[in-house]
């Protein structure tokens, strides 16, 4: 076994409080996760986010039940986050949060065990999701001016986020389907007023 290390960082056009609130906002950080529908909040202790508490975490993935604690190790308001995964990999990550031009940077910094003859496969699989996550943090962070963005995270709070991931695949998939027969609808109903015209 050796280790295995992420670094990924993101630059979100939001106040460093509120992306620090997404991050540390237990619900919310896995709403915004790939993982999500796969893992589950079981138990958050009353003392969360401080250094020590911990919140239980069950993962169904493949047929397979595992659960675990994610224990806090740093919480410094606005600035850092830190937790450690009580997993056979003994798995660290740290959120930093830092002032940039234009709103907050987060930095995810992961240290995990890895088998020597998985490690480059599996070191990319995590990365992969956790861009993702990133993305998605990003995304739902930027929606905060205008009324459509306020509206759109009303939504996204209230419908979209509750949802699993493959269930949020098929209501996009549902309104994109919708959208293309009304925009066919339309030009057929423009193209047979033009034909009338002429």
């Amino acid at each position: 076994m050796r280790t295995g290390k992420i670094v990924e960082s993101v630059d979100i056009e939001a106040p460093r409080d509120e992306v620090f609130e997404i991050v540390v906002n237990c619900d919310r950080r896995f709403q915004l996760s790939p993982l999500w529908g796969v893992a589950h909040i079981e138990e958050v202790t009353p003392d969360f986010p401080r250094e020590g508490s911990r919140y239980h975490i069950k993962l169904l993935a493949e047929g397979d039940e595992t659960e675990y604690d994610s224990i806090v190790t740093a919480f410094a308001p606005n600035q850092k986050f830190a937790y450690y995964l009580t997993v056979k990999r003994r798995s660290h990550a740290t959120w930093t949060f830092q002032d940039v031009g234009r709103g907050t940077r987060v930095i995810y910094h992961e240290e995990f065990l890895v088998d020597d003859d998985e490690a480059d496969q599996f070191v990319r699989s995590v990365r992969g999701i956790v861009r993702e996550w990133l993305d998605n943090i990003k995304l739902y962070a930027e929606m905060r001016s205008g009324w459509g963005g306020r509206l759109a995270r009303w939504v996204a709070d209230r419908y979209f986020l509750k949802l699993t991931i493959p269930q949020r695949r098929m209501v996009v998939m549902i309104l994109l389907l919708q959208a293309i027969f009304f925009i066919t609808m339309v030009s057929l109903g423009l193209g047979l007023a033009v034909a009338r015209l002429l």
